[in-house]
């Protein structure tokens, strides 16, 4: 689900749709998904609907889109800080967004999101991948803290 390829760091992206843009623009090139800009749409379907952006600067866009051929997970941090809607009201620089093809409404999509969204109430993995150095830290990181997600 995660390569070292689909962690992205101190990216500099001003705005959540300069994310979902991105997000869309390196899953074509990782061969995720056929259509950009359908994708782009599913992330914000999904994303008017509730806000993904979850507390501490961390954020999990998620969609399942006929346009993904299959199941990724992008990691991305930004350089700087951005608004977008979090529950506690901060803005987000630390991404985890997860792409999953539609109809594949297995276990492991609910299993993605409960892992990630589990990782995220602990303050250690919170400040390691903030001081991640390079892509490498937050791949062992993430092989260290989850079974399966990493590839």
């Amino acid at each position: 689900m995660i390569t070292r390829e689909q962690i992205y760091l101190d990216e500099r992206l001003e705005t959540k749709s300069a994310v979902f843009e991105f997000i869309a623009q390196e899953a074509e090139k990782l061969g995720v998904t056929v259509h950009r800009e359908q994708l782009v749409r599913d992330l914000w379907e999904r994303e008017n609907v509730y806000s993904t952006g979850l507390q501490d600067q961390f954020a999990i866009p998620h969609t399942q889109s006929e346009a993904v051929t299959r199941p990724a997970v992008l990691v991305i941090r930004l350089k700087n800080s951005i608004d977008w809607a979090s529950h506690d009201g901060k803005p987000v620089q630390y991404i985890f967004s997860i792409l999953v093809p539609k109809g594949s409404v297995d276990v492991s999509h609910l299993q993605i999101i409960s892992s990630l969204a589990t990782l995220l109430l602990e303050d250690s993995f919170k400040e390691a991948v903030a001081g991640a150095k390079n892509g490498d830290d937050v791949y062992h990181l993430l092989e260290q803290y989850t079974e399966g997600l990493v590839s």
